[in-house]
């Protein structure tokens, strides 16, 4: 990622308007920055192409879908020495429609995943079929009661700028 696209003001600016509103047009976003159009739509492509804005998304509730129930599962994977056991869970992961993210951690586990469900039920469920994805895995399980707030993002400016 080129420093120099991220430090430019501008850039920092287009980035946190985009955050809030994926969907606005490249119209408003001149006006509201101040620039040309052709202006923001050639920044825009400069920061996707240097992987900076990474792409675009609708964010959808867990509730909108009937999976209120939300947990982060920390897991513990051994692979009892088959070097693409490890490959092959996370490849079987990201293909669980029900498992939002997998996070590599330090420490004693290896991964952290958000998973949602319909029902504690459903979701015991799921953390049984994640078991059955690896060889030796084992899972321990924080239920969200409530979220206050999720980001989409880091910002693009630092604590003291804002």
């Amino acid at each position: 990622m080129s420093k120099s696209l991220i430090t430019d003001d501008l850039n920092r600016r287009l980035v946190a308007a985009l955050q809030k509103e994926g969907r606005i047009s490249h119209a408003e976003l001149a006006e509201r920055l101040g620039v040309s159009r052709p202006t923001v739509i050639d920044r825009i492509k400069r920061l996707e192409a240097e992987g900076i804005i990474a792409g675009y998304s609708a964010n959808v509730t867990p509730e909108a879908v009937n999976k209120p129930c939300v947990a982060f599962v920390a897991v513990r994977f051994h692979s009892g020495g088959d070097e693409g056991a490890e490959d092959r869970f996370l490849q079987a992961l990201e293909a669980e429609p029900d498992v939002l993210a997998a996070y590599s951690t330090a420490g004693a586990d290896w991964l952290l995943l958000k998973v949602v469900a319909e029902t504690p039920l459903d979701l015991h469920g799921r953390l049984r079929r994640i078991k059955t994805l690896g060889p030796q895995v084992t899972t321990r399980t924080t239920m969200v009661l409530k979220t206050y707030f999720e980001k989409i993002g880091p910002s693009p400016f630092t604590a003291d700028a804002l």
